[in-house]
């Protein structure tokens, strides 16, 4: 039976947007507006929606980047802000890997030397170089990679390598936002059937952030719909899928399908 790692309580987040060329005025946005939700272990969640409708504000307040306005994030039934010197446990085991390739690995240092630190900080292993060549295996790349730079890959290579990176802190959730969204179509696949092997062998939970809900329904088992920072529809991917109760919901899944 999966257990509930994550319960998301009445999620509220909002930002101040100036206007006019004197920034004079100015209106409250909320980009994320009273979300509930949870994520079990071994189950996926997919977050869909078009670009402005706080799905990435709402992964970036679950991995703790920024901080809700209202509501709480629990993390095994504990809020993520009142966990003191577990916190940092915490940010190990809910990872993130970020749309942009490009931009997720430092340029000027190795792969190795992306991945050494952090595993030696939360694991302590002594064998660091066998470690990082193991999960470089896992995503499909040589060993020989490890004393390579980020320039000298291609954006699928670097996104298996953000995946690999992620992997070996042995998160329990990889929150994936638009991971496949500035690869090639072909690319696309490969790295989507990567993550979905990761979660079948390894139980791995994934939250997948993506405005593509064919990209969703491939790997996940729980969608949440968000627009203009609200839930429309939450529930099984099978109960959104095959029966949509909001025509924005019915829109999206029309787009998917290229109706």
């Amino acid at each position: 039976m999966n257990s509930e790692l994550l319960q998301i309580n009445n999620l509220t987040k909002q930002y101040r947007a100036f206007e006019g060329i004197f920034k004079g005025s100015s209106t409250i946005i909320k980009a994320v507006d009273n979300i509930s939700l949870s994520v079990t272990k071994g189950r996926s969640l997919g977050i869909v929606g078009e670009s402005g409708s706080g799905k990435t504000t709402l992964a970036k307040i679950v991995t703790g980047i920024i901080k809700q306005d209202v509501g709480e994030v629990l993390y095994k039934g504990r809020d993520i802000h009142a966990l003191g010197k577990d916190y940092a446990e915490y940010r190990r085991n809910v990872q993130m890997v970020f749309q942009d390739p490009y931009l997720s690995l430092n340029p000027k240092l190795t792969i190795f030397s992306s991945m050494k630190d952090a595993i030696i900080k939360y694991s302590g292993k002594q064998d660091v170089r066998k470690t990082c060549e193991n999960y470089l295996s896992m995503v499909g790349l040589d060993s020989e990679y490890l004393d390579r730079y980020p320039h000298e890959f291609s954006g699928g290579q670097r996104q298996r390598l953000s995946i690999a990176r992620a992997l070996s802190l042995n998160p329990e959730i990889i929150v994936a936002d638009e991971p496949v969204s500035s690869l090639d179509v072909s690319v696309q696949s490969q790295i989507l059937n990567l993550m979905k092997k990761l979660k079948l062998e390894n139980n791995l939970t994934f939250i997948l952030i993506s405005h593509d809900l064919a990209v969703v329904s491939f790997l996940c088992d729980d969608i949440l719909v968000m627009n203009k920072g609200q839930a429309v529809e939450y529930g099984t991917a099978q109960e959104v899928l095959e029966n949509p109760k909001q025509e924005y919901t019915k829109r999206l899944i029309a787009a998917s399908k290229g109706e």
